[in-house]
């Protein structure tokens, strides 16, 4: 009788649910998106958009920043960094965009 080193690996039985669901999941219509600008959206209004959102991204990742530590406390810190500079960037552009 000879002893196997390495058993044999777990069946696998197919779920056909679950295939069904990740099928229709990948193979379903694009959905359109989550966001979207109307055309008649201004230079100024948009760039006073981008602002704001800048505003509320750079506090949700001081927010996150907060509940860390280690390296992911770094990553949301280098975030919330890239955050802030791209917003200082977008207020100066504004600035300049109200000052003509």
């Amino acid at each position: 009788m000879n002893k196997k080193i390495v058993p044999d690996p777990p069946r696998f039985t197919p779920d056909r649910e679950l295939f069904d669901r990740a099928l229709s999941h990948y193979l379903q219509p694009a959905s359109p998106p989550s966001f979207s600008v109307h055309h008649d959206l201004s230079f100024e209004d948009a760039l006073a958009q981008i602002c704001d959102l800048l505003r509320c991204a750079a506090a949700t990742a001081a927010a996150t920043t907060q509940g860390l530590t280690g390296d992911p406390r770094h990553m949301a810190a280098a975030t919330e960094h890239l955050i802030d500079n791209a917003k200082t960037l977008a207020d100066r552009a504004l600035d300049c965009l109200q000052a003509h």
